[in-house]
């Protein structure tokens, strides 16, 4: 139903409000393939309205846990229920990457699965973290909860950083430059004092 909501979404902007469709389309494309950052990067950059980014944001990352959490549940209980070898060998990563976080995530419970949803690192993030949640037994109920709570909550803190962060490039910009340059300079000393003595 959601993902057919947004396909509705997308057709009526592509209809009405043409030059919104590509941002939508540009969007969506990036967050599921780059991830949560780069798609609101995105959304900021372009100078769309914050709520509507928000929210728009959390409808395709619900869809994409909606759709990929069953998808993981069926495939870990040995049922094919879709045979499609890209997918397949997605969740087969998928199950591999999970394990890695489950001790990390399992020691701190739902505190752990929250942290680890609001990261912005590579193989965290809802999908995986529904995943996790899954693994540690928590209940496909409180799974989803949580992951999805953690999910808004994150979208909204990124969204506020990415702008504050905008602002203060353009404010600090002469003095970043100038931080830029010396750091590059202490390391290249550190580089040549520690080959010459080498």
């Amino acid at each position: 139903m959601l993902l057919g909501g947004y396909f509705i979404l997308v057709l009526l902007c592509a209809i009405f409000y043409s030059n919104y469709f590509q941002e939508l389309l540009s969007i969506t494309v990036t967050n599921v393939i780059f991830g949560r950052m780069a798609g609101l990067s995105i959304g900021v950059a372009s100078q769309m309205n914050t709520t509507f980014l928000v929210l728009f944001n959390f409808f395709i990352e619900s869809i994409m846990v909606l759709i990929l959490y069953p998808l993981f549940v069926f495939s870990w209980n040995k049922l094919d229920f879709v045979s499609y070898p890209p997918l397949n060998r997605y969740l087969e990563r998928s199950k591999h990457n999970a394990h890695k976080y489950e001790p990390l995530i399992k020691r701190y419970g739902v505190i752990g699965l929250i942290l680890f949803v609001l990261t912005p690192f590579a193989m965290t993030g809802p999908v995986a973290g529904s995943f996790v949640g899954f693994l540690i037994g928590f209940r496909h109920r409180v799974t989803l909860a949580i992951v999805l709570s953690s999910t808004f909550i994150a979208i909204i803190i990124w969204i506020y950083l990415i702008k504050n962060f905008e602002e203060e490039l353009i404010a600090y910009s002469d003095m970043l430059m100038i931080g830029v340059f010396i750091a590059i300079a202490v390391l290249l000393l550190w580089y040549f004092v520690k080959k010459t003595f080498r």
